[in-house]
């Protein structure tokens, strides 16, 4: 997760014109992050906006917009401030990666 402010969020963005959102999603990443994706999965949507599973290489650097970065594990307690919708999003996440190992 990285911050530009006041909260931690999943890195992301919008499509620029013409481009797909899995494109986007990949672009977004190394702009951040300075990750490079190897490997990119659909995973689900999320109010109008589509969310990726990415694989990436690379050394994460803030970039861009971001100044910090926090990473989640699910058994640990943030402490740090997430955004609201960044949670929701990894309840999804971590609500299916529960269904598929069952």
């Amino acid at each position: 997760m990285s911050s530009s402010g006041s909260y931690y969020r999943l890195p992301g963005g919008r499509p620029k014109k013409g481009e797909a959102s899995i494109e986007a999603a990949i672009r977004e990443l190394r702009e951040e992050t300075g990750l490079r994706a190897y490997d990119v999965r659909y995973l689900f949507k999320f109010h109008a906006s589509k969310v990726f599973k990415i694989k990436a290489k690379g050394v994460p650097e803030p970039r861009s917009e971001i100044h910090h970065f926090a990473f989640f594990r699910p058994d640990k307690e943030m402490k740090v401030q997430v955004s609201e919708n960044t949670l929701k999003l990894l309840d999804i996440y971590y609500g299916l990666k529960e269904k598929e190992s069952k």
